[in-house]
C-alpha cells in the first residue's frame, strides 16, 4: 500500500476518528496489526494523514522523531517540542506553556529502542496525569501510532479510559475502497468492456480487504479464472487460523476478537462487511472455494448485463415478427403457454429465434445462444472463462449499438389515373444497418419501375404490392 490508501473513504474515517477523539479531550493510541505497524510506508503515510487532518482543523500538531537509541520517550518528546529547559516529568510536560493546545504525533516504529520500550508506560502515565489537567486545549495531547506491543494497559482490560482511547485498524476497508484503490491501475487492463468489469469485480471479491493483494492481481492477472491459483500461490503465505470465516463480527465491533488477534497481527484475518474474513491467498490450494468467489463476482456483473441484452433482443424480435405473431407463437408453441408481457425469459426467446427466424438472422441466433448459455452457467454457479466472456460480449455487441429511428416507409407511385399512395408499415429499423434478415445484396440497386424513390429494406413479412 502507498499514500493513496489515505484518500479512500474507509481509511480516511480512521484518520477522522483520531481527530474526533482528540476534540473530546482524549489522547489517542491508534493500534495497527504488527505487519502494518512495522511497515515504513504505511506508518509514514498515516502520520502524514493525521498531521494534515489536524492542520485542516487549524490545530498545531508536531511529529516526534527519534533523537538517540538510549534516549527515553519523555526526553525525546520534551526535546522535540520545548527548546529550553525541557521538563523532567510527564505532568510538567503536559502543562508546559510552549505545548499548550499542541498535539504530539508519535510513531512507535520511528523511535529508538529505549523510547519505544518505554512508550506503553509513558502513555499510561499521560492518561493518569491528564485527569487533573483540565481542558485538553490547555495541555499537550498525544497521538501514538502503535502495534499491540506498545498499547498501554487500560483498567479492566477495556479499550479506553477517561483521558485516552484506542482506535483499532479493524474493518476499515470496504468493497468500494478496494475498487477505488485499483481504479487507476485497472485502466491499463488487458481486456475491455464487460470482461474488464468482471475482472475488476473479481479482484475486489478475491482480495477483499487486502489492498496489497488487490494491486498484485491488477498487475499480474489478465482475468482468466484458471490462472488464479498460480497467481496466488506465490503471494505471501501464512498459517490459516481455524476460525469460522463467516462468523458475524457485528457492526459495533471496534477491535479484533481475542481468538484471532495473532492472526490479525499477521494480516491473515480482518473484518470485512460485518464478517470475519480470512485472507484469500490461503485458497490457492482450494479450487472449489476460489471458484465460488469468482462465480460471485461474475454473477454480480454479468446477470444484470445479460438481462439488459435479453430485453433489447426481445424488442428486436418483436419488431421483426410483430406483436401479434409473437404472441401467437408463445401461446401455441409452448406448454404451458407463455404470456407475452415483455419478460419472456432467454430460454424461451432463444427457442423462438431458432424456430421462427432460423438461419436468416445469424446475429440474433448467436446472441440468444450465448445469453442463454451464460445465464444457465451462472445459474448453476459455474464461472465463465475469459474466452467465453469475450465471445458473449462479441455476440451481443450489435444489440445496443446504432441509432434507432422511426418506421420504414415504402413510397409507391401508382400510375393509374395519376393517383399516388404511400404505404407505411409500422416496423422500426436500424439506420446503421439493413435488416438482419435482408442482406444488402438482396436489395434493388435502382428504384423499381413505378416507384418514386428507393424503398427501405422490407421486413420479412412485407409484401410487394402492385396496382393494375
Amino acid at each position: 500500500m502507498d499514500e493513496r490508501v489515505w484518500r479512500l473513504p474507509g481509511p480516511r474515517s480512521f484518520v477522522r476518528d483520531v481527530v474526533t477523539e482528540w476534540s473530546r479531550g482524549r489522547h489517542v493510541a491508534t493500534v495497527l496489526p504488527e505487519t502494518l505497524a512495522s511497515d515504513v510506508v504505511f506508518t509514514d503515510g498515516l502520520g502524514v494523514a493525521v498531521l494534515d487532518e489536524f492542520a485542516r482543523q487549524s490545530v498545531s500538531a508536531r511529529r516526534i522523531y527519534d533523537i538517540g537509541e538510549d534516549t527515553s520517550i519523555l526526553e525525546t518528546i520534551s526535546q522535540a517540542l520545548i527548546f529550553e529547559d525541557p521538563p523532567a516529568t510527564v505532568s510538567a510536560l503536559l502543562r508546559h506553556p510552549e505545548v499548550e493546545n499542541t498535539v504530539a504525533v508519535v510513531v512507535a516504529r520511528e523511535l529508538g529502542t529505549c523510547a519505544r520500550n518505554g512508550l506503553p508506560a509513558f502513555l499510561e502515565r499521560v492518561e493518569l496525569e491528564s485527569h487533573a489537567a483540565g481542558n485538553h486545549t490547555q495541555r499537550l495531547s498525544v497521538v501514538a501510532i502503535v502495534g499491540r506491543g506498545q498499547l498501554p494497559g487500560f483498567r479492566g482490560g477495556a479499550s479506553s479510559d477517561i483521558a485516552m482511547t484506542s482506535i483499532w485498524w479493524w474493518a476499515r476497508v470496504a468493497r468500494w475502497d478496494v475498487a477505488a484503490y485499483i481504479a487507476d491501475l485497472a485502466e491499463r487492463a488487458p481486456v475491455q468492456g464487460v470482461p474488464a468489469d468482471v475482472r475488476n469485480e473479481s479482484i475486489v471479491e478475491i482480495a477483499r480487504w487486502d489492498l496489497d493483494l488487490a494491486e498484485h492481481l491488477v498487475m499480474g492477472w489478465a482475468g482468466e479464472p484458471g490462472d488464479l491459483p498460480s497467481v496466488l500461490k506465490d503471494w505471501r503465505s501464512a498459517c490459516t487460523p481455524s476460525v469460522n470465516a463467516s462468523r458475524p463480527v457485528g457492526a459495533d465491533g471496534i477491535q479484533p476478537p481475542d481468538p484471532v488477534l495473532s492472526s490479525w497481527d499477521q494480516r491473515v484475518v480482518e473484518g470485512w462487511h460485518d464478517q470475519l474474513s480470512v485472507t484469500t491467498c490461503s485458497l490457492a490450494a482450494e479450487p472449489e472455494k476460489l471458484s465460488r468467489l469468482i462465480w460471485a463476482a461474475q454473477a454480480r456483473v454479468l446477470l444484470p448485463w445479460i438481462e439488459e441484452r435479453r430485453a433489447a433482443l426481445y424488442i428486436r424480435v418483436t419488431e421483426i415478427l410483430g406483436t401479434q405473431r409473437l404472441g401467437t407463437i408463445l401461446h401455441e408453441w409452448f406448454d404451458p403457454p407463455v404470456i407475452d408481457n415483455g419478460l419472456v425469459e432467454i430460454g424461451v426467446l432463444d427457442r423462438v429465434i431458432r424456430r421462427a427466424l432460423g438461419s436468416r438472422n445469424t446475429e440474433f441466433r448467436d446472441a440468444s445462444r450465448w445469453l442463454r448459455e451464460a445465464r444457465n452457467r451462472l445459474a448453476h454457479m459455474q464461472p465463465l472463462s475469459l474466452g467465453e466472456q469475450e465471445s458473449l460480449q462479441a455476440a451481443c455487441q450489435f444489440l445496443l449499438l446504432g441509432n434507432r429511428v422511426g418506421p420504414c416507409v415504402v413510397s409507391v407511385d401508382v400510375g393509374i389515373r395519376g393517383i399516388s399512395a404511400t404505404i407505411t408499415r409500422g416496423i422500426s429499423c436500424d439506420s446503421a444497418r439493413p435488416w438482419p434478415c435482408c442482406p444488402a445484396s438482396s436489395r434493388p440497386a435502382q428504384p423499381t419501375r413505378g416507384h418514386t424513390s428507393p424503398r427501405s429494406c422490407p421486413a420479412p413479412d412485407q409484401e410487394e404490392r402492385s396496382f393494375g
